[in-house]
């Protein structure tokens, strides 16, 4: 097998339709077997377009593509690293690896030496590989019955001063 082509760039307006479409196809087919529907809509609406053009705006969201295709993206903003999606179909083959090396190394040029993060239980493992630290395990009611968990986490990418 070889390599797949991958063209990492900086998000812009024009991407936000499929960027929206991405983050919501992989929260369809990635979490729906882990959360509870309410918590479905909880992810949709945190994820929704404006939040996605305001944090590009206030941060840096990355955007890859494979063969022409929207097949990955990424945000920092400030310490915070948020909406890395993967389409299901690209999963494990280190494509959000290389997203996160691509964020981290940002951050660490704009002199952040420390990241933080809030993983869903599907991303959990993965952020963990990446060297991020457990911080705490968190739990949401968003509806009657229905609980949202995630796990907030960090990672120190450099020594501070």
């Amino acid at each position: 097998m070889t390599a797949e082509e991958l063209t990492i760039r900086r998000f812009c307006p024009s991407d936000l339709g499929a960027v929206y479409a991405l983050v919501c196809e992989t929260i369809d087919t990635s979490y729906v077997a882990v959360y509870p529907p309410r918590a479905i809509d909880f992810f949709h609406d945190y994820h929704e377009r404006e939040i996605v053009v305001s944090d590009a705006a206030r941060g840096h969201t990355l955007v890859v593509f494979s063969g022409g295709a929207l097949v990955a993206t990424g945000t920092r903003v400030e310490t915070n690293v948020r909406r890395v999606f993967v389409r299901a179909d690209r999963q494990w083959r280190g494509i959000g690896k290389k997203v996160m090396a691509e964020l981290e190394a940002e951050a660490l040029a704009a002199g952040i030496a420390r990241l933080d993060l809030s993983a869903s239980l599907p991303a959990k493992d993965f952020y963990v590989h990446l060297g991020y630290e457990i911080l705490s395990e968190e739990e949401e009611e968003v509806a009657p019955g229905q609980h949202l968990e995630y796990y907030e986490m960090a990672k120190q990418l450099a020594a501070s001063d």
